[in-house]
């Protein structure tokens, strides 16, 4: 990623979505970043494909 993407998606103020993880949240959120992020594809796949057709329009970063 270069840096006007960078900015575009992460860092400018207008577009990114902060969400606050609370202590009780965190070994979910812990499992989740796991299976998205791990060397475990077939987790990361799951996960994905499970939830696809949830996922509504606007909410997609592309």
């Amino acid at each position: 990623m270069d840096a006007i993407q960078l900015w575009d998606t992460t860092m400018n103020p207008e577009n990114r979505v902060l969400t606050q993880v609370k202590v009780q949240d965190a070994e979910r959120a812990d499992a989740i970043f796991t299976k998205l992020m791990g060397d475990e594809v077939a987790l990361r796949k799951n996960f994905i494909q499970t939830r696809a057709k949830d996922v509504k329009l606007e909410e997609l970063d592309v």
